[in-house]
This record gives structure tokens, C-alpha cells and sequence, in this order.
């Protein structure tokens, strides 16, 4: 499960769920909409019609917002989305398939945060744990807009409760990952290391 946080600042781009952006012009998608080269069912849309969930190329999912003309990419790739539920103005649910037996599913809240649970295995027939279980997923057992609270097993499998956190995603640098983080004069900062051992420190802003 990851709770991440990312600056975005840049308008008209896309991000992907990895570690490059992908520069994809708002006007040219809005153009695709209204040739009909990219349909979006109405459940796909948001409360207010301001902002949809759209499939480009039948790609992976990208939030789209109307007004400040802003996209998103919310991941790179899953071929397996079933379902797309606003559960307000901002927030929405998406679940799908990841193979057989396996459920995946994000919550994305706009602009640019994508909160997912730990994978959980349910063993019913399957009780050997050397042999696959029957089925698994990382369906959150609760998601509460009002509370700003998800509920979801961690990956100790034990039930927790999290905060429906608004704090842009981040994405490390193509190349480097990270063991460490700190807080230095108020602002979040993220210690990166590569494979050759070169360090660099990234800033995120004010926490």
C-alpha cells in the first residue's frame, strides 16, 4: 500500500504511475471527445460534469478536469478495468482485474493523489500456503468520503485505517528509489539513490 505525495505543477501534461511524464495536449483529447474518437459513459463523468474518467486509445485511465483543463495519467498499464465509480466531486473508485483470481483496484483523488491497499490472499478451499490461493485482491473493505477515511488489510494482513489523503502522488526518478525521507525546514525531502550510488535529494514542497 502506498500513501505518496508529488508536486504537480505542470499544466497540460500527463503523469505517468511510474517515473516519466508524458506530454499529452488537453486540447487534442478534448478534440478526440468531440469527434466521438473517445467516448465517455455517463458514469464515467463526475457529480457536476466537470471532470471525467476517460480511456484514451482504450489505454489505462486519465482524469480529465473540464475546467482547469488539466489530465492525469492514474497509471500506466491495466488492461482489466471493469468499473468506474465517482463517489464525489473528486474522488473516484476503479476496479478491475490483474489475472485470474486477482481484483486490483485505486481510489484517485483529484488532482494527483492515487491511494491503493496491499494485496490480501483469501484462502477458503486453498488452505495450504504453498499452494495459490483462491482468490485475491486489494479491494478496500471501506472508503468513506465524508471521513475522509479508507479501511483496507496492510501487508501484514492485519485491518487498518488510513486517511483519505489529498497529497499529490510522487514519482521517483527514472533509474533511482528511495529508502529514505526527511523533513528539512518544513519541506518534504526524498533522499534518492540509483544503482551506481549516486545520491540526490529531491524537495516536495511545504508539509
Amino acid at each position: 500500500m502506498f500513501l505518496s505525495f508529488i508536486l504537480s505543477s505542470l499544466i497540460n501534461q500527463c503523469y505517468a504511475g511510474s517515473d516519466k511524464i508524458i506530454h499529452v495536449s488537453y486540447n487534442t483529447l478534448i478534440k478526440k471527445i468531440h469527434a466521438h474518437e473517445i467516448g465517455i459513459y455517463k458514469n464515467e463523468y463526475n457529480p457536476s460534469m466537470t471532470a471525467a474518467i476517460i480511456f484514451p486509445e482504450l489505454g489505462p485511465p486519465v482524469y480529465i478536469n473540464f475546467k482547469t483543463k488539466k489530465i492525469y495519467k492514474i497509471v500506466d498499464e491495466w488492461p482489466g478495468i471493469k468499473g468506474v465509480r465517482w463517489l464525489n466531486d473528486s474522488t473516484v473508485y476503479i476496479t478491475g482485474s490483474c489475472g485470474t483470481g486477482c481484483g486490483r483496484s485505486v481510489i484517485f483523488v483529484a488532482p494527483s493523489t492515487v491511494l491503493s491497499c496491499a494485496t490480501h490472499q483469501y484462502r477458503i478451499e486453498s488452505l495450504n500456503p504453498i499452494e495459490p490461493p483462491d482468490f485475491q485482491h486489494n479491494r478496500p473493505l471501506l472508503i468513506d468520503v465524508k471521513k475522509r477515511i479508507y479501511v483496507c488489510y496492510n501487508e501484514e494482513d492485519n485491518i487498518q485505517v488510513f486517511p483519505l489523503s489529498n497529497r499529490s502522488t510522487i514519482h521517483p526518478p527514472k533509474g533511482y528509489y528511495s529508502e529514505k525521507a526527511e523533513i528539512k525546514h518544513g519541506k518534504l525531502v526524498i533522499v534518492y539513490e540509483n544503482g551506481h550510488g549516486k545520491v540526490k535529494r529531491v524537495s516536495y514542497g511545504v508539509i
